[in-house]
Parts: C-alpha cells; sequence; structure tokens
C-alpha cells in the first residue's frame, strides 16, 4: 500500500499532542480505516434539532476532510489506531489531542469527525464476533448527546477527555445492568498471588516511595494544581512535598517472593510478607489484561447491583473476546478511599461496597472526591453546598488540612460466587491496622 509520510501529515494538520507511540502505529498501518460520509453524518445525529446553520456547518468542514487526502489518511488511520483492541497497545493520555492547530476552525473538528468514522467501524469487528446489537448501538450516544449539547450552545466541537470519549465511540464499553464495562491494562506497580486456600495476597514492587498514611507518592509528584491556584486551596492535591515514611522492597527467588505487603483497604503497609512459590501463584502483574469497571451516576450503587453487573460483564467477555486472558477487574475512584470510613457510618453503601474490593494506593491525589461532591473543582470551600452530612463533614475535614484520594481496587472472578454482603479480601485485622493508622495520623481523635 502506498502512504503519505506521517511527517507530512503532521507538519501539514500540526496536531496539538500526538502521541509518540503514534509513529510506529503508522509503519504498521495498512491502510484500513473510516472517514464518516455525509449521508451516514446525518443518520448519526439524525435525533438532534440542528438548525439548518449548525447542519451546513458540520458538513462544509466534512467536505473539506472529505476532499484532502492528508486529513482523509490521517482520519483513518486513527479510526484504525484507535478502534478496536489495537488502542490497548497505543494508550491515549489524558492531555493528548489530535486536533490539528494549523487549520483553524477545520482542525478544530478533526476529533469529532474522528470519533464519528470510529461507530462503523467499530462495528465491524462486533458483527464479526456476532456480539447482540442492542448491547451496544445506543452507546456511543451517552457521549454524543452531550458533545452535540455544546456544540449546539457554544458553536464548539472541541472534545473534552478524548480518553474517555473514545471508550464510547469504539463500541468497547458495555453497561451491564447498572455499571459500565471496557477492556483495559492493569498499570500500577504491584503484584498480586493466591494461595492455595483461595486467600489473595498484594505485593508492592521494590523501590517505593511511602508516606506515614500508607500511600505511593509518585516518582514526580505534582503539587501544583495543572488548572493553576484554587483561590487557595489544593482541593485534594498535596499542599508540602511529603515525607518519605519508607521504601518498598522487594525480592523473588526461585522458591519464594518476599517484599511489601499491600492492605486491601487501600495502603501500602511496613508489614514484609514470605510467599512460598509452591503455595502461591501470581494472578495479577503491570500490563494484565483486566475489565475496566466504571460507575455511571444514579441509584443503585450497592454490593448486589456490583456482583450482579460483574457477573454479566464476566460472562460477556469471557464469550465474545475469547482471545484476551482477562484477570479480572480494576477501577479507581474517590469512592473507594478509605478515610471516608471516618466521616460516613459501616453500613453505608459506600463502605459496603468499597469493601467488597482489594483497594490498593495508586498515588493519585483526589481532586475528584471535591468535584463528585461539591459538583465544581472551582467552588471556594466556604460557599461548597452543605445538604447533605457526607458534603458537611468532608468540607470540615479539608478545612483541618487532611486530604482525600482517589483509589485502586482490582477484584477477581473466583470471588464471583463468593457472599456480597461481607467483605472479600479485607479481613478484622486489615480493618484494626487501619483503625489504628488514621488514629495515628490525626484522622480520627484529632486534626491532621
Amino acid at each position: 500500500m502506498s502512504k503519505l509520510e506521517f511527517k507530512d501529515i503532521c507538519d501539514y494538520i500540526k496536531p496539538a499532542d500526538m502521541p509518540e507511540s503514534f509513529i510506529k502505529a503508522y509503519e504498521e498501518w495498512n491502510g484500513e480505516g473510516h472517514v464518516v460520509g455525509e449521508k451516514e453524518m446525518n443518520d448519526i445525529l439524525a435525533r438532534y434539532s440542528l438548525t439548518k446553520e449548525q447542519s451546513e456547518r458540520l458538513h462544509g468542514f466534512l467536505r473539506q476532510i472529505l476532499a484532502a487526502e492528508k486529513l482523509t489518511e490521517y482520519i483513518k488511520f486513527l479510526t484504525w489506531n484507535q478502534c478496536n483492541i489495537r488502542r490497548y497497545d497505543f494508550y491515549v493520555e489524558g492531555d493528548n489531542h489530535f486536533n490539528g492547530e494549523a487549520l483553524g476552525e477545520l482542525g478544530q473538528s478533526l476529533e469529532f469527525f474522528m470519533l464519528l468514522s470510529c461507530i462503523a467501524y467499530a462495528r465491524m469487528d462486533l458483527e464479526n464476533r456476532m456480539i447482540p446489537k442492542e448491547l451496544y448501538e445506543q452507546i456511543p450516544y451517552r457521549m454524543l448527546d452531550g458533545i452535540i449539547e455544546r456544540y449546539k450552545e457554544l458553536g464548539t466541537l472541541r472534545i473534552l477527555d478524548i480518553p474517555w470519549k473514545l471508550n464510547f465511540f469504539s463500541l468497547s464499553i458495555y453497561l451491564f445492568d447498572r455499571f459500565l464495562f471496557v477492556p483495559c491494562r492493569f498499570d500500577d506497580p504491584y503484584y498480586f498471588y493466591r494461595g492455595e486456600a483461595g486467600d489473595v495476597i498484594g505485593i508492592a514492587r521494590g523501590g517505593l516511595n511511602v508516606d506515614d498514611m500508607g500511600q505511593l507518592i509518585p516518582d514526580e509528584e505534582e503539587l501544583a494544581d495543572p488548572n493553576g491556584p484554587r483561590n487557595g486551596y489544593y482541593y485534594g492535591r498535596f499542599l508540602d512535598k511529603r515525607e518519605i515514611s519508607f521504601t518498598t522492597k522487594f525480592t523473588e527467588t526461585s522458591t519464594e517472593i518476599s517484599g511489601s505487603r499491600i492492605s486491601p483497604c487501600g495502603t501500602i503497609t511496613k508489614q514484609t510478607v514470605i510467599l512460598s512459590k509452591d503455595k502461591y501463584k501470581k494472578i495479577l502483574e503491570k500490563d494484565d489484561w483486566m475489565i475496566g469497571f466504571h460507575i455511571p451516576e444514579g441509584e443503585g450503587y450497592t454490593p448486589e447491583r456490583v456482583r450482579t453487573s460483574m457477573t454479566l460483564a464476566w460472562k460477556f467477555f469471557e464469550k465474545y473476546y475469547p482471545e484476551i486472558p482477562f484477570k479480572g477487574f480494576w477501577s479507581s475512584s474517590w469512592l473507594y478511599d478509605g478515610r471516608l470510613s471516618t466521616i460516613i457510618p459501616e453500613d453505608s453503601r459506600i463502605v459496603k461496597v468499597q469493601r467488597q474490593f482489594f483497594n490498593y494506593s495508586g498515588g493519585w491525589n483526589g481532586e475528584s472526591t471535591y468535584y463528585e461532591l461539591f459538583g465544581d473543582a472551582d467552588i471556594l470551600l466556604d460557599e461548597v453546598p452543605q445538604e447533605s452530612s457526607l458534603q458537611k463533614k468532608l468540607a470540615q475535614c479539608l478545612r483541618e488540612g487532611k486530604r482525600f484520594i482517589d483509589t485502586g481496587m482490582v477484584y477477581f472472578p473466583e470471588e464471583l460466587t463468593k457472599d456480597y454482603n461481607k467483605p472479600i479480601y479485607i479481613t478484622d485485622e486489615d480493618l484494626r491496622e487501619q483503625e489504628e493508622m488514621y488514629r495515628a495520623t490525626g484522622w480520627k481523635g484529632g486534626t491532621a
């Protein structure tokens, strides 16, 4: 196949932030892909009441794309790269943008037309897998509705959070009962092992720095807010560079593994565990395939609905993606932060669900806690809503200098048949250790 030079395409378009891995991907590209046609676009957008001017503007941009070889090749390549399982080998970060800075308004529309083009291209793979159409035909509209609403109100086609949107337009995220599920790779520095008795042990990779609350300190910790100062507050970010409480250790021989134990409450501990390879088998490490678990807004956040949804999802991915060796489920959320258990009842839905999982520190800050509870990261702390007891208690904690965090979790298929009315990975001893740490660090019985 005759291809244009990728450098020539990028020089012409000047993408805002192209991942370096895409250069290698372009070398592998075989010319497949898709660019949405005008009739196809009309069919996709038929549910929206666009004015004549709004519709003609979209068609004008699309005609320019279809008439320019570099633009059609660019969009075809992106759909091939990002609209099937291949996208997990060429992952897009949150700050990657594919719009073209050199093409004015047209350049700012390229991501929008790439997403529309993804729908038809991704559908071919799902049809080949014989996945029922009703499981995916409405999925893109969960994101497209908001995009078109912004376009009608503000006239912009700028796509916010392109990696998240791609899950929907690539038809790779599915709703089962209450929750959304999507293939992903495990990307954190931990190993998980299952013992002969069925217990699961997590061990940290060596050389990780940990603070006094058992939280991972990233190699390059971000202290300043990337969006600028929040009126003097750091809503979830750490004000000062954290002191290192200890550094993890890890060793492996032909017969055993030794390392810093991860508490399933969401911390890295100073405890060193030694596992015999005869009795413990590794079940998860970095880059293994997982099923991402995502939490839409709404009612039904309960252990029972989590179990029902996960069971449906596991059966689905085993049946329709048999070539992928999924190891379990993965997620990250403000809802998994064990610190929440210090300000809400033990029998609350948040705590009950949190304790179904093997939680771990991902080294993330907790801006999302502020955003999710108060609705806007730009609201001053003294002006946030105080309607619920959780809002009141969290605001008070922040005034005291305490910080909440996003936390990761993993969950394995062997647990899908276990009793969800009690903790699965977390033991009474884990909870006692967590309680002692919260008291020692001021989260209970004092000020941080």
